[in-house]
């Protein structure tokens, strides 16, 4: 090893939660949290509901509230934050992609994708028990929407090289959008 250069360098973690309402995204979010928290590490969990909540889940205001969410992760990764966990659905590509994309622009994030319930879509939780789960909260047509639009993500590097996702975000002009 040539001197001064670290061979095993330590990798901040980024996590990205996927899964349909009510499969225990937040849970799990809160298990990663609290394993880093008994290391010492103050990570911290992003989640665009609690910007839907702040606006009643108002649908106009949706756009805006992930937006919102994107700059968060995007700052608490300029901060060196360890480790991120982004809970949100995620059902498409196009929507881990900016994460992906900032924590390959960091250089120094080990990114994961955790599909809840592993091993989704041949392993589920029928709509109408994660409709329960969702105290009858999200209509039963949006359940079946998001099982339609699921995307399978062999990878980081499968989302990353997705061609409707870098042209969706090639024009954007948020600021973790350095290309």
């Amino acid at each position: 090893m040539a001197r001064g250069r670290r061979q095993n360098r330590y990798m901040k973690k980024l996590f990205i939660l996927r899964g349909l309402p009510g499969v225990g995204k937040t849970e799990k979010a809160n298990e990663l949290w609290d394993k880093y928290a008994r290391l010492g590490l103050k990570g911290e969990i992003f989640s665009t509901d609690r910007y839907h909540e702040r606006s009643n889940y108002i649908k106009e205001n949706f756009h805006r509230n992930h937006q919102q969410n994107r700059e968060d992760v995007f700052k608490a990764m300029n901060r060196g934050v360890d480790p991120i966990i982004v809970d949100n659905t995620n059902i498409s590509l196009w929507e881990m992609w900016p994460y992906i994309h900032m924590g390959i622009a960091q250089k120094n994030y080990d990114i994961r994708m955790v599909e809840l319930p592993e091993g989704y879509p041949q392993k589920k939780i029928s709509i109408n028990k994660l409709y329960r789960r969702c105290h009858g909260n999200i209509p039963k047509r949006k359940f079946r929407s998001f099982e339609v639009r699921w995307e399978k993500a062999d990878s980081i590097w499968h989302v990353l090289n997705d061609d409707y996702s870098k042209k969706r975000w090639k024009r954007s002009k948020e600021e973790w959008n350095v290309q």
